[in-house]
């Protein structure tokens, strides 16, 4: 059928979009993912917020910046990594203040990236396991000299093409230089191990993330999770707040005028150092959610399979049992992938069951089409059988026909033209069909119009039955007067047709069994009993009767006034009183 070639084609179709998903896709998927992971317990890490002034109320300075450090190293840190980027009056006091406060503690501070080549940079501490693609850049704006006994790494946060921060660097390539991104560089401070980096991968200790082009997809934390992590700078130096010991210290700044907010999958403003405290818990805890490689290709299996699937229930199931099933389907396929996707593996829960719902919908409204157009096809062929009142009838009312089979009083009608094989000897092929089909047509619609039904053609034979398939009060007249019509019709029809067309007619009632009889697709429904069979031998009996209509003596006993014909042996039957229409 035309609508399973639609489903087939809607299913291979979404299959394969989603397993080769175009960008528009893919960026469709990256909103859908934002809300999904957990992020990862940010305890032990702390957060100084450099606020507008320090602690006397005073803009804040490099020399407050530098007492900052001072007072933090007091709490014996596990690592201090700086979100800023410190290169400006390198020679002043406030510079100095800050690399002797820095001076043997472990801190990492950040650079920025340059389109230009920029001084030499010493040696990262970063191992390389074999090549990878890394982010390029032509050089860097490195903090000042006197900071070089400190780690150095990137501070870059590149958004992707709705502007949204999703990623950190894991390392950039400066010149030929691979620097780590600076919560590589914290994380692996804090852990105490060389990060490694390769085709597997990034290595921290026993952890290793897959990356993304180069690249760490990090979970964000909510805005109102930030308070509970983040101490403000002015606080820490008037000595009313002091991170605890062995904490992992990230200072930053919120402040929207010193350019640290980024639009992230949590908030069209985060700090970036918030950034860089949710992808240093997440590397320190190993809980960093990655998208797959194989991820597209499950997806769009899914939506393939489940629509063939549904295509197959569809099939063999009621509409709704199928629609059911394919809900299952779908519901239980957004509830894993929300699972994994809460645990840190992106599988995409929305967009395979929108196709399986346009799959889904695709087969419903291709099978509504065919069932209207089958139902059409039907009213047409019951329309040639039935009045078409009774069609109008049954389709309003199905179960009204009881097709498994029930025993009923009709009136049968039989029909046959007089010299049918002289004539059709004398007549070409074209021409006798072309006769015969006018006959039909002529005949067929008398029974009709009288509120019977044709019950089959046999050859030359119009088998017609009255009260069936439902109740017709009167069914015996109307048969009468049917067979009266044809007689009377029939006769002006031979004169117009070379004699072809004379017609002897059997009537009789009683009890039928009615319903589907036959086996496969060759499905007859029809009636069978003596009163059937006597109307068969009625209408033969016309024949040596010398009578056009020939009635039997059940249906005369129910309509008075017909025309004895005296008994008659017939074979089956016996001698029965037999009778015709007055003239």
């Amino acid at each position: 059928m035309v609508w399973r070639g639609a489903v087939l084609a809607a299913t291979a179709a979404l299959g394969l979009l989603l397993a080769l998903p175009p960008a528009s896709l893919r960026g469709l998927q990256e909103r859908i993912f934002d809300p999904l992971p957990r992020p990862a317990d940010s305890r032990g890490i702390v957060v100084i917020d450099i606020g507008a002034e320090d602690e006397t109320g005073q803009v804040w300075t490099r020399a407050a910046t530098a007492r900052l450090v001072a007072r933090l190293a007091q709490a014996k840190p596990r690592v201090i990594g700086i979100d800023m980027l410190i290169a400006d009056d390198c020679d002043g006091p406030a510079a100095r203040d800050l690399a002797r406060a820095l001076q043997d503690q472990p801190a990492v501070m950040g650079l920025l990236l340059a389109d230009t080549p920029g001084p030499r940079l010493p040696p990262a501490r970063l191992g390389q396991t074999g090549p990878l693609p890394l982010w390029p850049a032509a050089g860097a704006e490195p903090p000042c000299p006197q900071f070089a006994a400190q780690d150095w790494a990137v501070m870059a946060l590149m958004g992707d093409p709705d502007a949204t921060v999703r990623r950190v660097p894991a390392a950039v390539a400066v010149g030929r230089e691979p620097l780590p991104g600076l919560a590589v560089a914290i994380a692996a401070r804090a852990e105490r191990v060389l990060p490694l980096i390769g085709p597997a991968g990034l290595r921290l200790g026993a952890k290793t993330f897959p990356l993304e082009a180069g690249s760490l997809r990090f979970a964000a934390s909510r805005p109102a999770d930030w308070p509970l992590r983040t101490l403000p700078a002015a606080a820490v130096l008037a000595g009313q707040a002091l991170p605890p010991e062995d904490a992992v210290v990230l200072i930053g700044s919120s402040l929207p005028e010193r350019g640290g907010l980024r639009p992230s999958a949590a908030s069209p403003v985060m700090p970036s150092v918030q950034i860089l405290a949710d992808a240093v818990a997440g590397l320190r805890a190993g809980q960093m959610p990655q998208r797959p490689s194989w991820a597209p290709v499950v997806e769009g299996g899914f939506a393939a399979l489940a629509g063939l699937l549904t295509l197959i229930l569809l099939l063999r199931l009621p509409p709704s049992r199928a629609a059911a099933a394919a809900g299952t389907l779908a519901a239980l396929w957004a509830g894993a992938a929300t699972l994994l996707a809460r645990g840190g593996v992106l599988i995409d829960p929305i967009l395979p069951v929108f196709a399986l719902a346009l799959i889904l919908l695709t087969a419903l409204l291709g099978r509504a089409a065919a069932l209207a157009r089958a139902e059409r096809v039907l009213r047409d062929r019951m329309g040639q059988l039935l009045p078409p009142a009774l069609v109008s009838r049954i389709a309003a009312q199905p179960r009204l026909m009881r097709l498994e089979g029930e025993t009923r009083e009709v009136t049968a009608l039989f029909t046959d033209i007089e010299g049918f094989s002289a004539a059709t000897s004398a007549m070409g092929a074209v021409e006798m069909v072309a006769r015969l089909d006018a006959y039909f047509a002529l005949t067929c619609a008398i029974v009709l119009r009288h509120g019977g039904m044709i019950d089959k053609l046999v050859g030359d034979s119009v088998h017609a039955l009255f009260n069936a398939p439902l109740d017709q009060p009167g069914h015996e007249a109307a048969a009468l007067a049917c067979a009266a019509e044809i007689l009377a019709v029939t006769e002006v029809f031979a004169r117009e047709n070379n004699g072809f067309g004379i017609t002897r007619i059997g009537v009789e009632c009683g009890p039928a069994v009615l319903g589907d009889v036959g086996f496969g697709t060759r499905i007859d429904y029809t009636a069978h009993g003596p009163a059937v069979n006597l109307a068969a031998r009625l209408q033969e009996a016309n024949k040596a009767l010398g009578t056009r209509i020939c009635i039997g003596p059940a249906l005369a006993a129910r309509v008075p006034g017909l025309v004895p014909l005296g008994e008659t042996e017939l074979r089956s039957f016996g001698r029965l009183a037999l009778y015709t229409l007055r003239a």
